[in-house]
């Protein structure tokens, strides 16, 4: 389960100091309330920050907490209802058993937010994005770069990926082509991979697939074939380049036909070419994806 909580950066900080974070929501402690509360997915998240901190104008975090280490730590996850009078409305996890060991939270990162009256543009000139989208955008992505880097500093390749399907349940993976020899392992292939088996199913529709670099023409492939409906990404084909990959020039071979020297790819006439597909289409119990 995802859990995730809006924290005023002041006393954020303040638990960076003394260890623990013992703020419940806005205005009010964990002691007081008797429980911290937080979201069980992006949608509560971005409803919670809408609806809570719309109003606040101090800087604001997003903590994303380790359930394990959480339970380790003597606390306790509960479903609830978030309106005790509405049993029947949206559930959120509270966490329950005392402050929060800072040990417990994964990530960190900064809630950016318009101004009163203004939005935030997305990058590339389309349609307006809402704040709070922007900054799961963001909290998904820096995960994605953080894996990466540490990934780089291992046994394998600078790349992560973040995988956050349409309910919210968050899938990760990295680059694993040099420590399995593994040529198709690239993180973005490997987060899908752990997606559709995580929840049962090729089709990953509604998912929004982060990664920490632009995808090759390969995982662009795979993004497409596992039917997500969005990637984000942060360095460039450019950025790959410069450290000795070649997205830069793997993209040029599908963009420019004269670049095909790279590697030829001909077809070969042959009567029996379409068999595969006349099979395909006689097998009624077939899967369609």
């Amino acid at each position: 389960m995802l859990l995730q909580h809006i924290a005023e950066a002041a006393a954020w900080e303040r638990a960076r100091a003394t260890g623990f974070y013992d703020r419940s929501t806005l205005g009010a402690s964990i002691e007081q309330v008797g429980f911290l509360h937080a979201s069980g997915d992006p949608d509560q998240t971005a409803g919670v920050l809408s609806a809570v901190y719309a109003g606040v104008t101090e800087p604001l975090v997003l903590l994303t907490l380790d359930a394990a280490v959480l339970y380790r730590s003597g606390l306790r996850v509960v479903m609830e209802p978030g309106d005790p009078q509405r049993p029947s409305g949206e559930w959120f996890p509270h966490v329950y058993g005392g402050s929060i060991p800072v040990a417990a939270v994964a990530e960190a990162v900064p809630v950016v937010r318009a101004a009163p009256g203004e939005t935030v543009a997305s990058t590339d000139a389309g349609p307006e994005t809402d704040p709070a989208a922007q900054m799961m955008d963001q909290a998904h992505l820096a995960r994605a770069i953080d894996l990466a880097t540490v990934n780089a500093s291992t046994d394998g390749g600078p790349f992560g990926a973040v995988v956050v399907t349409a309910d919210g349940q968050v899938f990760q993976g990295t680059n694993r082509v040099t420590t399995t020899n593994d040529p198709t392992a690239h993180a973005e292939v490997t987060a899908l991979r752990e997606a559709g088996a995580g929840v049962g199913s090729f089709d990953l529709t509604g998912a929004v697939l982060y990664t920490s670099c632009e995808p090759c023409p390969m995982c662009l492939g795979a993004a497409l074939w596992s039917r997500v409906s969005r990637v984000v990404f942060g360095a460039d084909r450019r950025d790959a380049a410069a450290a000795g990959f070649d997205d830069a020039e793997f993209h040029g071979y599908f963009e420019s036909p004269d670049r095909r020297g790279i590697m030829p790819v001909e077809q070969q006439p042959t009567g029996r070419a379409t068999e595969p597909f006349t099979a395909w289409l006689a097998n009624e119990a077939r899967t369609g994806y």
